[in-house]
């Protein structure tokens, strides 16, 4: 049974979500768009407003006849996230996130190649710094890392980084005594496009590309991560059966031939850059094809370097999707760059704090 706190709980997350989504709003709107009584969303509002979460706007300049309605909405800077980005081949970024999925400070470490205990050394220095930042409360810390992840933050591997089944999770939160919400790079990504995405998109697969390639895959308004946690590990797919052995031990997997640093490197070796975006965008889209067919979602936003988000690696990718795929699944194909550039990762790990902490999603 419902204690009258659960009920509270519930409350403050419906109006929440309701800000978060319409913006500035009334209290008698508020109460339309949440079902809630005018008295209850009043007592709600009135305690949003103690713990500085939401501020009034000043009067509705809209509206009929009768007294204009006080607007209500999220303060932007009310509580701020901490945030770290760790998916990067060459750098950490840590940011301090505000409700509004505004980065407000941001710190970047190289990573020096630095792997196991010392990455995870660096992560916590990132950290200490962004607390000793902060001048405004914090709701918790938000990670995004490659490799697949757990519900409880825990790392069942990530290669790159020479991370196995490690507690990254727990061992933030003894560390800084604050919840710690740790997901899958890609992942983040897709929830920072579902969260704070300049379109409303309720199904999406968000691919980003750095040391490897993943895929985050939302269906339903809501992140699908799998049985295991491992939906969206796309890049050990195989798209050339006579390519590059892998480090799987396969042969022409997506990741021998589309990755940050092998695209950096064949740019860079003065190979015609739109033969070298068309292929590694082909590729791309010939891993995607079945997996936008299979789940019915033709709405992909790509992730990573200026390359990938470029018009002739956009343009292979949605050639190769076309291609493979039925004409009712290729007239509404969108393939678009993501909506927050290098900050995805930063953006999606808030979003998810803010969703355990607040009911923002």
């Amino acid at each position: 049974m419902a204690t009258p706190e659960d009920v509270r709980r519930a409350n403050r997350s419906l109006l929440l979500r309701a800000l978060h989504r319409d913006g500035p709003t009334s209290r008698a709107d508020l109460a339309k768009a949440a079902g809630l009584t005018r008295a209850s969303v009043s007592a709600v509002v009135r305690d949003l407003l103690d713990d500085g979460l939401v501020e009034e706007l000043g009067l509705s300049t809209t509206g009929g006849v009768g007294k204009p309605a006080t607007l209500v909405g999220l303060d932007a800077d009310g509580r701020h996230v901490a945030c770290l980005d760790l998916s990067e081949p060459s750098a950490f970024t840590g940011a301090l996130v505000n409700l509004e999925g505004k980065v407000v400070v941001r710190r970047t470490h190289q990573r020096q190649s630095k792997t196991g205990t010392a990455a995870v050394t660096l992560v916590k220095k990132i950290v200490r710094e962004l607390l000793a930042d902060a001048d405004r409360p914090l709701l918790g810390i938000g990670v995004g890392t490659p490799g697949i992840v757990d519900a409880d933050g825990v790392i069942a591997t990530a290669a790159h980084l020479g991370w196995q089944d490690l507690a990254l999770g727990d061992t933030l939160h003894r560390a800084f005594d604050l919840p710690v919400a740790v997901v899958n790079d890609a992942n983040a990504g897709a929830l920072a496009e579902l969260a704070f995405g300049d379109e409303e998109v309720h199904n999406l697969i968000c691919v980003r590309v750095d040391e490897g390639v993943g895929a985050g895959l939302v269906l339903d308004g809501r992140l699908f991560t799998g049985s295991s946690f491992a939906a969206g590990e796309i890049g050990h797919v195989v798209v050339d059966r006579n390519g590059t052995v892998c480090a799987c031990g396969k042969r022409g997997c997506l990741e021998t031939e589309v990755s940050e640093p092998l695209l950096n490197r064949r740019l860079e070796s003065g190979v015609d850059a739109t033969a070298v975006l068309t292929a590694a965008g082909g590729h791309l889209g010939d891993a995607l094809a079945t997996v936008v067919s299979a789940l019915d979602v033709p709405h992909v936003v790509l992730s990573g370097t200026d390359a990938v988000i470029s018009e002739t690696f956009r343009a292979a990718a949605a050639a190769a999707i076309t291609a493979r795929t039925m004409p009712m699944f290729s007239d509404r194909l969108i393939v678009r760059a993501g909506t927050f550039g290098g900050d995805d990762v930063l953006v999606g790990a808030a979003a998810r704090i803010l969703d355990l902490g607040l009911g923002i999603r």
